[in-house]
């Protein structure tokens, strides 16, 4: 008979385990927050940063400030070209500092390298070059 009371005990602890364990925990959104989003947005996704508009582009892989020319921003850092030297900051009123080129994300680091040769070459013409058009299609 004592083997007989146990059995509704451990009938109640099993369904209580067996219902808990049904129970699934999913992470919150990692994306949530400031930023951009940890996937690549699409090519044009536009979203305003700090006060300042930016709008992806995926042939660069960073973000670029909408209205000034050689400013954009990437993993939460600005980077701006200024007189053939790099600069970053995580204000983009302030706190600029030199920026070693060679580590610049590769769609920059490309487009700029092909700029940097046309002036050498002096053949530079500033009104048809590939950025100047892309940055007028972000104004």
């Amino acid at each position: 008979m004592k083997g007989l009371h146990k059995f509704p005990i451990m009938a109640v602890i099993l369904s209580a385990v067996l219902v808990v364990s049904g129970c699934v925990v999913y992470p919150a959104n990692t994306d949530a927050g400031y930023g951009p989003a940890s996937r690549a947005p699409a090519h044009g996704y536009r979203y305003n940063h700090q006060g300042h508009d930016v709008v992806y582009d995926s042939s660069l892989g960073v973000y670029v400030v909408v209205g000034m020319q050689d400013y954009y921003l990437y993993d939460n850092n600005y980077y701006k070209y200024d007189h053939d030297r790099w600069y970053y900051s995580r204000d983009i009123d302030r706190g600029w500092r030199d920026y070693n080129e060679n580590r610049l994300p590769p769609g920059l680091a490309k487009k700029y390298a092909r700029r940097n040769d046309d002036r050498r070459d002096h053949n530079y013409d500033r009104g048809d070059n590939d950025h100047d058009r892309s940055e007028r299609n972000y104004r």
